[in-house]
């Protein structure tokens, strides 16, 4: 079963610019920016996408500008 290894929060102190590489267990490396209002991601499988879709989604408003979330999971 494949699960997050690690999250990093890109370019912190540049909101305009901000993003979340997420490595998973299997190798695979996820990232995700700001979209409008919303987020995309893209990198491995759609089954790794869909591990990470919390994660992002819950970064939503840090993608943005705003705060980290506190409901991050790096298992």
């Amino acid at each position: 079963m494949t699960t997050i290894k690690k999250i990093e929060y890109l370019y912190e102190n540049q909101p305009s610019r901000r993003r979340l590489k997420i490595t998973l267990s299997n190798g695979a490396k996820i990232k995700a920016e700001s979209c409008y209002e919303s987020w995309q991601q893209w990198g491995g499988t759609t089954d790794d996408l869909y591990i990470t879709m919390p994660i992002v989604e819950a970064n939503n408003e840090w993608l943005h500008g705003g705060e980290k979330s506190t409901q991050n999971e790096a298992n």
